[in-house]
């Protein structure tokens, strides 16, 4: 009987030794998760308020070919914020799997371009 009890006894220290394990690793991860977030918040709060700076959004649209359009001239009407019209050509090409700079009138071209407003 000394033995049983003697077991079961280990079993219930055994038992409450987890718990309290348990219990340690969900207070610290608690803390952890706590502190990351507001960390985080204030980033993100810190860097809202104190920034004067101007942030651009990428987007994308559909354009029609026009008779008479370009790749040159359609990269110039939608890319004001590229560094150079070349590079927002390389792009439409790109968005658009053209291995050369010919377009046709009624095709139509997906376009990037750059806006300081946030569409969600």
């Amino acid at each position: 009987m000394s033995t049983s009890r003697t077991s079961t006894g280990r079993k219930y220290v055994n038992h409450r030794r987890r718990q309290m394990i348990f219990r340690k690793i969900c207070i610290v991860s608690a803390i952890v998760i706590s502190t990351v977030v507001l960390i985080g918040a204030a980033g993100i709060r810190s860097h809202a308020e104190g920034s004067d700076e101007v942030h651009y959004y990428k987007y994308y649209t559909s354009v029609t070919v026009m008779p008479g359009d370009t790749l040159s001239s359609i990269a110039s009407a939608y890319g004001d914020h590229y560094e150079d019209s070349e590079a927002h050509i390389r792009e439409i090409m790109l968005c658009n799997h053209l291995s050369e700079d010919v377009i046709y009138a009624g095709t139509y071209l997906i376009v990037p371009y750059y806006s300081t407003e946030f569409v969600y």
